[in-house]
């Protein structure tokens, strides 16, 4: 059926381009705006020696997305993460976030979260960049980690205008559907060229987003095979949420630009962004059908298979009230200099990231005693006979987490060009880079329990009003009782430690103590690439070499008292060659044919030597016991990628590609348990010991094929002139072997399936753009076997904008976000009616205004 689709997609495509050849080449048609944004884009992908994929500065603009992520989205072959309703790890053909690279203009960007190679691209707005560029298949001069790709985040420069002096500002105001909410952007960015000959450019911007909104969210847990369900299994509980979330973007950008010459160009560039959430996060649970309630007959399931009640039942109540602040600061300085038929470009850039994470958690507790469950609908409903009073609902535990991290990174590159006497576009180019990499993260999460019967309190006088959890159009959920917040901090202030808020010492020792690091790694590359120009042909051969040499301290912790400091170190030399050759057999075709190796490094939290070891003694002289460690000797994912490639560029801002893809992956990293009899570890021996650790796996295929349409209807008359189109869809298999899984696994976070479509419209004052886009559903996470899976379900989203030019410098807009109120759904064991996530965020609208000078 995919296939059919991107048969009929492409046939489409091709005969709509025949249609339009007329049109090919009409340069009378003076195109601004989208058009002109969207050709600028189109031609960087043709001039491009690899595969690349661009959204640039109003393509960025014309269409409500609200960070990076979102934005790229929007390119063939990218899939999105979302929490809370907005995009924030992207996926690259298949490839999870942790193992692609991001950079801003070419220099690592870093992450700001603690123990992980992931970015969270939601915390850059892209209302000042330039443009996003995503690198497919790269050449020798660009980072080797990246298995699916690089994101390069290309920032405004004053050279980037036509006019010597410019001045551009918008600002908007929202209504954000589920809790009445204001919210508020806007961006303003300034700046010119000035000097007897223009050499000096200077240009600064900013930005600053501030929304309020909420979510309301079913969660099921860990569904288990029951016979004679209706759906072949039942959940040991059900959750239902009240997530109301405060979520402020500051983001700035700065550059200056000096040409002494026609020979030389020198820069300072910046680049800061912060992004800041607080969460009240209200949840109910009602757990019914665990296994020991099962085993002792409590459980009682109707003949319909769908209906039937549990007498013997708990219930809690939790307030989470967080907060977040990451940030990103990037530096760099550089230039180039030409002599004769040599070029020398260099640039050294210091980055520094932040992350900051404190909660809290108040659980309480109480048995509603029967509760009637119905699974007539994939939202199903578990409601107590008898509700529980706040006086029912006795406190239980108190958790007060502290996260930090920090990141410094160092970078600096020279890369040498000597153009050749072949002709074209023929040239040597050879360069190192050095990255320098010091990360550190400090995890504590103090645990509290309640006291002995005197001194235990329950919820009375602590509650809230009732809430009634919006889950879906027809689906309410009571959450009851509620806790006040405000009530219960102040309730708590002062009283942790005494004989209300136990402190229970292992449990904090051992979150205090387990997830943190402090690393250095540093990575020397050096590469030598050639680009051979002949004529129609042009094939470009490199070779790039990275030495990566790393050292991670942490804490081993023993029987929950002893911490023992740890370290390792490690060195490792990956050799990633590379082939590209370029086809131009007409005039407006061009075809690609590349091999390129690249690395995925493993996630800081899986390197570190800590971890914990538990035992018991026997009595005889042997332990019972169960060890869990990270592995700082895991080697990298190595992945060698086939593409090849099609694009017909049959008018401007005409578009039609075709390609295909494979990439043949190596040491794929996954968790490793396992139970050794009578053997020995650390001076002691073990009658039982249980081993768990993160290990290389043996290998992964990734196949895809892409395909992308992008036409603007100039050719029409009269106003239908100004329709245009945009689509790609994308389908992608893989195949991940590791033990235990005899016929394999999916990739984690590849879709089999994206897809998207955008309308678009420009003529006159007008624009607007209508914009879906659809990620399949992907494995998430493995658990211990099939039935644990985790999946993402499949998420559409729907968005508008259009525009009025009042006058030539003055822009009055409105735009829509997730028109459709689509939810984001998780489902267990490749079943998707064993729903274990149903979050729905609402409808958000904006109007605003931009100026442009």
């Amino acid at each position: 059926m995919q296939f059919r689709l991107l048969l009929g997609v492409s046939f489409l495509a091709f005969s709509s381009a025949a249609a339009a050849q007329q049109a090919a080449d009409d340069e009378a048609i003076v195109v601004t705006g989208q058009r002109a944004q969207q050709e600028r884009s189109i031609a960087l992908k043709r001039d491009a020696i690899g595969i690349l994929d661009v959204a640039a500065a109003d393509e960025i603009g014309q269409l409500p997305d609200r960070n990076v992520a979102e934005v790229i989205e929007r390119l063939p072959g990218v899939g999105v993460q979302y929490d809370q309703g907005e995009g924030r790890y992207v996926a690259i053909r298949g490839i999870p976030s942790e193992l692609n690279n991001y950079t801003v203009n070419g220099f690592e960007l870093g992450n700001p979260d603690g123990n992980t190679r992931k970015l969270p691209l939601d915390i850059v707005s892209g209302q000042l960049l330039n443009r996003v560029e995503v690198s497919k298949a790269k050449t020798a001069d660009q980072d080797g980690q990246g298995i699916g790709g690089t994101v390069n985040l290309v920032t405004q420069t004053a050279f980037d205008f036509k006019d010597s002096f410019v001045l551009s500002a918008s600002g908007q105001v929202g209504y954000q559907e589920l809790n009445d909410k204001r919210p508020i952007r806007g961006d303003v960015s300034v700046g010119g060229r000035f000097g007897a000959d223009e050499q000096f450019g200077i240009l600064i911007g900013g930005s600053y987003s501030d929304r309020t909104f909420a979510s309301y969210g079913l969660y099921p847990d860990d569904w288990t095979p029951i016979a004679g369900a209706a759906r072949g299994a039942m959940p040991t509980n059900i959750k239902f949420t009240d997530y109301r979330l405060n979520r402020e973007r500051i983001g700035a950008i700065a550059s200056f630009d000096w040409r002494p010459s026609d020979s030389t160009e020198l820069y300072l560039r910046g680049l800061y962004s912060k992004f800041s959430e607080d969460e009240y996060r209200q949840r109910h649970r009602l757990d019914f059908a665990t296994v020991a309630q099962r085993n002792a007959g409590t459980v009682t399931l109707n003949p319909d298979g769908v209906t039937g009640v549990s007498t013997v039942t708990e219930q809690r109540s939790d307030l989470r009230l967080e907060q977040k602040e990451k940030s990103i600061l990037t530096l760099m300085a550089g230039g180039s200099s030409k002599f004769d038929d040599w070029k020398v470009e260099y640039g050294v850039a210091r980055a520094h990231n932040e992350v900051d994470e404190p909660n809290q958690l108040w659980q309480f507790r109480g048995n509603p005693g029967a509760v009637d469950f119905d699974f007539t609908d994939k939202l199903y409903t578990a409601t107590p006979r008898t509700p529980l009073t706040p006086a029912g609902m006795g406190f239980r535990q108190y958790t007060e987490q502290d996260e930090s991290g920090e990141e410094d990174i160092w970078s600096g590159r020279l890369d040498v060009t000597r153009r050749l006497g072949l002709g074209g576009e023929s040239f040597l180019r050879f360069g190192a880079k050095l990255r320098a990499t010091d990360k550190s993260f400090d995890a504590n999460n103090s645990v509290y329990a309640r006291g002995n019967a005197a001194n235990r309190f329950t919820l009375e006088g602590l509650a809230g009003d009732p809430v009634v959890s919006k889950v879906a159009s027809g689906k309410h959920y009571l959450i009851t009782p509620v806790i006040d917040a405000n009530l219960i901090r102040a309730y708590t202030e002062g009283k942790l430690g005494g004989p209300q808020f136990v402190l229970n010492a292992d449990d904090t020792l051992a979150n205090g103590v387990l997830a943190d690091l402090d690393l250095e790694e540093d990575v020397f590359a050096g590469y030598a690439m050639a680009n051979l120009d002949f004529g129609d042909v042009t094939v470009t051969p490199g070779l790039r070499v990275e030495r990566t040499k790393l050292k991670i301290n942490g804490f081993q912790l023993a029987n929950g008292a002893d911490v023992v400091p740890v370290s390792a170190s490690k060195s490792y030399t990956d050799f990633l060659p590379s082939l590209i050759v370029r086809a131009t057999p007409a005039r407006d075709v061009v075809l690609r044919a590349a091999y390129t190796r690249s690395v995925g490094r493993p996630q800081y939290s899986d390197l570190t030597p800590g971890g914990e070891i538990g035992y018991e003694d026997n009595g005889d002289g042997t332990f019972d016991g169960s060890i869990s460690l990270g592995n700082p000797n895991l080697k990298p994912y190595v992945s060698d990628a086939i593409d090849v490639s099609g694009e017909y560029y049959f008018a401007k801002g005409g578009l039609v590609s075709l390609g295909v893809f494979a990439k043949f992956i190596k040491n794929p990293i996954f968790t490793e348990s396992f139970t050794l009899l009578d053997t020995s570890y650390g001076g002691r021996d073990y009658a039982v010991l249980g081993f768990s650790q993160r290990q290389n796996g043996e290998s992964a295929d990734l196949i895809g094929i892409e395909a992308a349409f992008q036409q603007q209807f100039t050719f029409l008359p009269g106003l239908l002139s100004g329709f245009g189109v945009n689509a790609n869809v994308t389908l992608t298999d893989s195949t991940l072997r590791v033990p235990g899984r005899a016929d394999g696994a999916a990739f984690p976070e590849q879709s089999e399936l994206l897809w998207g479509a955008q309308l678009f419209y420009q003529k006159g004052r007008v624009e607007a753009s209508l914009a879906y886009h659809h990620t399949g559903r992907a494995l998430i996470s493995l658990g211990d076997g099939l039935l644990t899976d985790q999946h993402n379900d499949d998420l559409r989203r729907l968005d508008a904008k259009a525009s009025f030019a009042v006058t030539p410098n003055i822009t009055l807009f409105a735009e829509g976000q997730n028109l459709t109120d689509e939810p984001t759904r998780q489902y267990q064991g490749g079943n998707r009616s064993w729903v274990t996530q149903n979050e729905r965020y609402g409808r958000t609208f904006y109007v605003g205004a931009s100026i442009k000078w």
